[in-house]
């Protein structure tokens, strides 16, 4: 998926969107629990210098004469219990002059260089401060808060992923409606499948619904326009076509050239005519399709051509069959399909040029392959190739343009692909056709 492509996908912006407020949200969320659990540790370490304080008050616990580590205590806790001695004397010299001066509460203060945390108060007529140094407060303060944030910042990634499949899920019939539209020819792909759709887009969908009916029956009409308009042109120009031949003896020498432009107009008017009518065929619907053997039709063609390829000095024979590739269609279908490619390869070949065809299977594809040796196709001209009566500029050939349309037009309906494309060692052009395989008959 491209970038620009993905900007444009609802599943995309969905994902993003719920995404980013899911880390938003727990940024936000992991912020506050740091915070409140790193507060709620600091009253609990404050809450146990409080409960030592009132050991001493009670007389569980005795009052050092000078600072001295709390009984019991961990060493890298680091809590000391300080006599300050009676109100209006002196304590003793270091941290108990510093605290000495402070009133009854707890404070933080700093003494050689570290943040300690002090509760200073009385017990009988001594006054007392109890301390811890800040760091190792923080310390615990802080694991106490990663703990708890923890579980939070690993179920982001789980609800990310849980948001994502969800997403994808719920769109998945958008996604089968659209593959249902690439993957069959028009009058199936016309019946959309309405179960399972969701109700936000039922209306849109009946909608477009309402829009392929339409198309395709004016498609349906057109397409019987054209096939009943060849169809009875076809007489008259065969009795044109008779008239011409029947004045060949009774005409003079100039006539006779005359005559032979006659006739090759006549002749290039049938062919048309029956080019109209294979495309009209090939856009009917899809009744009656049975597994067809690619290669066998390949044989069939290369049999009806290579009188007239090698009149015109062309080598046309099969270089690869492996009969494996069957695929779903018709006889007729197929046939018009290889021949048409195989037909624009000679006309478009040189004299003393090869044409070769491949039939092969290639993962669950059947391949067909036409190498040519004609001038090739520039770039910039060879989207157009498979439109109808499209011919390159300059092309001396005679022809209606309409081979290649009935290519895709045959493609289209039986679910395949065709390209053409330069050859890998730069001489000719490829004509290439896959379908997905299937079961050959019993």
């Amino acid at each position: 998926m491209t970038h620009a492509r993905a900007q444009r996908s609802l599943q995309w912006r969905l994902i993003v969107g719920l995404v980013t407020a899911i880390l938003l949200t727990g940024a936000v969320a992991a912020a506050l629990s740091f915070v409140w659990a790193l507060h709620d540790a600091n009253e609990i370490l404050d809450g146990s210098l409080q409960d030592t304080a009132d050991m001493i008050a009670t007389g569980q616990m005795a009052i050092p004469r000078e600072p001295a580590q709390l009984a019991g205590s961990e060493p890298e806790n680091d809590v000391l219990v300080l006599p300050l001695g009676a109100p209006g004397v002196a304590p003793p010299t270091g941290m108990a002059t510093a605290a000495a001066g402070l009133p009854p509460g707890l404070h933080t203060l700093s003494w050689q260089g570290q943040g300690w945390r002090v509760l200073v108060t009385s017990a009988g007529s001594q006054r007392i401060a109890i301390a811890q140094r800040t760091q190792e407060r923080d310390e615990i303060a802080q694991h106490s808060a990663i703990r708890t944030l923890t579980p939070l910042l690993l179920l982001i990634p789980v609800l990310v992923l849980l948001v994502r499949e969800v997403v994808r899920r719920t769109l998945h019939p958008v996604a089968a409606l659209a593959r249902h539209v690439d993957s069959n020819p028009m009058v199936a792909a016309a019946r959309l499948p309405q179960a399972d759709v969701p109700v936000e887009i039922a209306p849109f969908l009946d909608s477009i619904q309402r829009l392929l009916n339409e198309l395709t029956e004016s498609l349906e009409q057109q397409r019987r326009f054209v096939a009943n308009a060849a169809h009875e042109l076809r007489s008259p120009m065969a009795a044109l076509h008779l008239q011409a031949i029947n004045l060949d003896p009774v005409v003079s020498e100039e006539g006779r050239e005359r005559l032979e432009q006659l006739r090759s107009g006549i002749d290039r008017m049938r062919r048309l005519l029956e080019q109209l009518l294979a495309m009209a065929r090939s856009e009917a619907d899809n009744e009656g399709l049975s597994s067809v053997s690619l290669g066998q039709v390949a044989h069939e063609v290369i049999a009806e051509l290579v009188l007239s390829a090698g009149a015109k000095g062309i080598d046309l024979g099969m270089d690869r069959d492996d009969g494996q590739a069957w695929v779903s269609g018709t006889h007729l279908l197929l046939h018009t399909l290889i021949r048409n490619a195989v037909e624009n390869a000679v006309k478009y070949s040189p004299p003393e040029c090869m044409v070769t065809v491949s039939v092969y299977r290639e993962g669950n594809q059947a391949v067909v392959t036409v190498d040519d040796g004609g001038p090739g196709i520039p770039a910039s001209l060879a989207a157009h190739v498979f439109e109808a009566f499209y011919r390159i500029p300059g092309t001396s050939e005679a022809g209606s343009g309409l081979g290649l349309a009935i290519v895709a037009a045959i493609a289209k309906r039986l679910g395949g692909r065709a390209a053409l494309r330069p050859r890998d060692n730069g001489l000719g052009m490829r004509f290439e056709y896959r379908q997905v395989l299937a079961t050959p008959p019993r």
